[in-house]
């Protein structure tokens, strides 16, 4: 069942979940669901842990540290009421867990806790002759293909949850030079299951709870091969503002495209210029000073309340952009008389997975002299246009599809990998298409 065919969101999730759990009685040796961006896939990790657990160990495998810190928080808050309890696996004899976490560097001392967190450079150090009936790889689109090898053959079954639009696992060494070894480790966990053994069922989480409706028709529709839709309708979500703070100026019509369409497009002059293009980061700075000046409101259901400093994130793609960007709005933050760091200022990166009511997102493609491999990622875009629930204002430099069609596409073909679903090339084009009736020009 799915919103397409008439049915509710919530029955198209329902019967996404019953799925899997099918699946887990049919004693599926793995499953990969995939996520589009605020499906859900945190709590449906957690759930599955948690119906799992009585009777045996669940073992849940993360990228990062972070990761694992912000699940056991989670779930630690879900089994307050209950007889499990949540560990914290880790590495470091220095490590400090979250309060009320047991936390050890040794499994055998968190026998007691029916499920326990770590991420998967941790889980490869347990000895060989621990082994588990099932284990859960969460964000299973980051982490690679070689911390999957190291871990695989300690679980008999494996629950595999990701989202495949975007950012996946990177390496600051020559692509060519790993290349030559013969196999690729940087290949997706789960992509690696699915070409490995094609028969691995896959499972579909259809909707989206964080984007709203004009969000998510324009992120499924660029970045994703699969479609899916927003969990609210279009009268449920919004921002709403009192007064036109900028006397009509250019400011105030990026502010009303937002409110009106979930996005805006704002486009300075073409030009060439470094990536930390000073006019880009003031004009950034001057759209949120903006969003705060004009006393914005969130809607959400029948609730109408102020937008919070907290509540805006501004994502970008390189940590000097984010540098100049917390210094120039850390001033305008004072001048306003809101607390420092308030305002979230973030690469993508580092974004995804967060969730905001605005974001304010400067396009990796901006004032570029090309278009590297790097910067067409499509899952770079998607996540920096993918992390909102009211609305997305994305500012950049004209002439970026121009740059586009010029530029010579010159990264090597490998023999043996697979062909991404999106191309980063086609993403961008998709995704100024939509934005091309929302856009505001600046000095026009």
């Amino acid at each position: 069942m799915t919103p397409q065919d008439g049915g509710s969101p919530a029955a198209a999730h329902g019967a996404a979940v019953d799925r899997i759990w099918q699946l887990f009685d049919d004693q599926a040796r793995a499953i990969v669901v995939n996520s589009p961006p605020g499906a859900g896939k945190s709590t449906l990790v957690q759930r599955t842990a948690q119906r799992l657990a009585p009777g045996s160990q669940i073992p849940i495998i993360t990228q990062t540290n972070d990761q694992a810190d912000d699940l056991v928080r989670s779930l630690a808050r879900s089994l307050a009421n209950t007889t499990l309890a949540v560990g914290r696996l880790h590495r470091a004899d220095r490590y400090s867990p979250p309060p009320g976490i047991p936390a050890s560097n040794k499994i055998e001392d968190l026998d007691n806790c029916q499920i326990v967190v770590a991420p998967a450079d941790k889980w490869a150090y347990v000895k060989e002759d621990h082994r588990w009936d099932i284990g859960i790889i969460d964000e299973a689109y980051q982490v690679s293909s070689a911390h999957l090898v190291r871990i695989a053959a300690r679980f008999d079954r494996l629950l595999l949850v990701g989202d495949p639009g975007q950012l996946s696992p990177f390496t600051t060494a020559e692509e060519a030079a790993l290349r030559a070894t013969g196999c690729w480790p940087l290949a997706t966990a789960a992509g690696t299951v699915l070409r490995t053994y094609p028969t691995t069922p896959t499972v579909e989480l259809p909707i989206s709870w964080r984007l709203p409706e004009s969000g998510a028709r324009v992120v499924a529709d660029s970045f994703y091969a699969k479609p899916f839709t927003a969990g609210s309708t279009a009268d449920e979500r919004g921002l709403w503002t009192p007064i036109r703070a900028a006397r009509d100026g250019h400011l105030d019509r990026v502010l009303e495209t937002a409110i009106e369409h979930g996005w805006c497009l704002l486009e300075l002059p073409e030009a060439l210029l470094p990536r930390t293009d000073p006019e880009c980061v003031e004009a950034i700075v001057d759209v949120v000073r903006h969003l705060l000046l004009s006393r914005t409101h969130v809607i959400d259901s029948d609730t109408r309340r102020p937008l919070r400093p907290a509540d805006i994130a501004i994502g970008v793609t390189h940590r000097d952009q984010r540098e100049r960007i917390r210094a120039r709005i850390d001033e305008a933050c004072a001048d306003l008389g809101v607390p420092p760091r308030e305002i979230t200022v973030d690469t993508a990166n580092k974004l995804q997975g967060r969730q905001f009511e605005v974001v304010v997102a400067w396009h990796p493609l901006s004032g570029r002299r090309d278009a590297s491999a790097f910067h067409l990622e499509s899952g770079r875009l998607c996540v920096l246009a993918s992390r909102h629930r009211q609305a997305c204002i994305v500012v950049a430099r004209a002439g970026i599809r121009e740059q586009l069609d010029a530029y010579p596409h010159s990264e090597p073909v490998w023999l043996g990998a697979t062909t991404p679903d999106i191309d980063g090339w086609e993403a961008n084009h998709r995704f100024l298409d939509h934005l091309a009736d929302h856009s505001v020009r600046l000095g026009a």
